[in-house]
């Protein structure tokens, strides 16, 4: 098998779907205790899943769809071990790039930032608007950022 050293890539196969639930069942479900039902959805069908590696191992994860009004990046999770190393602003960055090249016309990328990771997307250049409000009982704000 191919070495996936400190890369990412696309999540393609039902295999490299199953890790990208299998970070987000562990960040999302396990440790924030959201409900299964509301982090896995329909749109996972059609969003563009990514994987982040580290030494072969899948250790971050998330997905972007192109909308209306833009691209809504969403479930960016890192397992607990490897956080604090920059995993998330990378991968962020990277689906912004994906997503650029995918759909050239689109300037304007929003997500819905955990309140406590406001600073990580900020430090990327998102802006908050709006008020906060709970998803999956978790304070959250809606940011974007536009190119």
């Amino acid at each position: 098998m191919e070495s996936r050293i400190n890369k990412i890539t696309q999540a393609l196969s039902p295999a490299d779907i199953d890790l990208v639930f299998a970070i987000r069942t562990e960040v999302f479900v396990v440790e924030q205790k959201c409900l299964p039902k509301e982090e896995f959805d329909e749109l996972d069908a059609v969003a563009i899943h990514y994987l982040y590696w580290v030494d072969g191992q899948p250790v971050a994860t998330g997905r972007y769809r192109k909308k209306e009004k833009g691209i809504k990046i969403e479930r960016i999770a890192t397992l607990a071990p490897y956080r604090g190393k920059g995993y998330a602003s990378e991968i962020v960055r990277f689906l912004i790039q994906e997503a650029q090249m995918a759909y050239p016309e689109v300037n304007y990328f929003y997500l819905h930032a955990q309140q406590t990771v406001m600073p990580l997307y900020a430090s990327l250049g998102f802006e908050p608007y709006g008020k906060t409000f709970i998803e999956a009982d978790i304070v959250h704000q809606a940011m974007s950022l536009t190119l």
